[in-house]
């Protein structure tokens, strides 16, 4: 990642500043709106607007009141008169919380993402719920994603950049947060793709898109009687041809029924081939590495025994060089004791040479002497 230096600037603005603590805050075109927050410990409603812009609207969700009780309702901002109005909202609504964050994509939907609530234990719990509000049906639904979604948190912040929705920081009941969840928002369009690739995960693929498969409703057809209650009997009896009209629609569809489950199941029977010879390939590959255990472990007996056998000769031939070798010293120290006994000898007899030859030398002395 590259390092970008940025730098805090204090601006210098006019009017009434923001004071409050907690406030909820939206930027709408070149306006920004604070409502709400808390002042010197009072809860506030009051609405403060930075700068001008003209037909847009700003959305408000639930809350927290000065009497500490949630709220579920959504109010709409008009910035061009300044007045609000409360929304007739239906579907599955979000739980009455506060801290959670609210995020418009394209101006059709609102993304609301987490907070806190009270549970019926009384206790304030976090939640990690994601709820979007379609603004052209005002319909709250609960959208469907895959993956892991992030932890329980309240007073997070969220953004959409590039339909994608960050989801940053925050806190709950354990710890506080600073890691960065981001959810890709899939439009209608990029739906069939999407489901392709996550069946293509589960290893069903190449199921043919010839004709928009037919949801089957769960009802019991009874072909004896007929599907018409008893008051049905004293109406005006239907031409045969509006009968054979049906039956063949019936017949046609039961076809298609009949089609789809017949290809359902050749994807099936493809897909059981493929684990069977997947199973074939774990069992061929597990017989592989048993006879390469098996190699390995005859190498590694061959090559221990090997080298008992050289470690045998080589102690041998080390205890023979030594016997060898200490026979050769015993020998040279036995020829040395003999040697210097030889040398006493000579020594004695060159003494005693020498004593005689002082005798010869004394004794001829006296020879000339006389």
């Amino acid at each position: 990642m590259r390092s970008v230096p940025l730098t805090w600037e204090n601006l210098k603005t006019g009017g009434v500043s923001v004071r409050t603590l907690r406030h909820s805050s939206a930027a709408a075109g070149d306006n920004i709106y604070v409502f709400g927050g808390i002042l010197d410990g009072v809860v506030r409603d009051d609405l403060l607007m930075f700068n001008t812009v003209v037909s847009e609207q700003i959305y408000l969700f639930g809350g927290c009141s000065g009497d500490d009780c949630s709220y579920k309702d959504v109010h709409v901002l008009n910035t061009d008169t300044l007045m609000w109005q409360k929304c007739e909202v239906k579907g599955e609504f979000p739980l009455a919380c506060e801290g959670q964050t609210l995020t418009a994509h394209h101006d059709k939907d609102i993304y609301l993402f987490g907070g806190k609530y009270l549970n019926k234990n009384g206790i304030v719990t976090s939640t990690n719920e994601i709820h979007k509000l379609s603004i052209a049906k005002m319909k709250w639904k609960v959208p469907l994603y895959v993956g892991i979604p992030p932890a329980l948190r309240h007073g997070h912040t969220a953004f959409i950049i590039h339909s994608h929705l960050h989801v940053f920081g925050g806190k709950n009941e354990d710890r506080e947060l600073n890691d960065l969840k981001i959810m890709k928002l899939i439009n209608p369009s990029e739906r069939q793709p999407v489901m392709r690739e996550i069946l293509s995960e589960f290893g069903i693929q190449g199921i043919s898109n010839a004709f928009a498969p037919t949801k089957v409703p769960n009802i019991k057809y009874e072909l004896g009687e007929s599907p018409f209650p008893a008051r049905m009997e004293a109406l005006p009896r239907v031409h045969t041809t509006d009968h054979t009209d049906f039956n063949a629609a019936r017949s046609e569809a039961l076809n298609m029924i009949h089609k789809a489950f017949s290809m359902l199941d050749e994807e099936f029977q493809k897909l059981d081939c493929e684990k069977s010879k997947l199973g074939q390939a774990a069992i061929a590959l597990q017989f592989e590495r048993e006879a390469y255990s098996a190699h390995h472990q005859k190498q590694q007996q061959e090559l221990q025994e090997m080298l008992e056998r050289h470690k045998a000769q080589n102690e041998s031939w080390l205890r023979a060089r030594a016997e060898e070798n200490d026979r050769e010293r015993k020998e040279l120290c036995k020829l040395r004791e003999e040697v210097l006994l030889e040398q006493e000898k000579l020594k004695e007899e060159q003494k005693n040479i020498q004593k005689r030859s002082e005798q010869l030398l004394s004794i001829m002395q006296q020879f000339k002497g006389m």
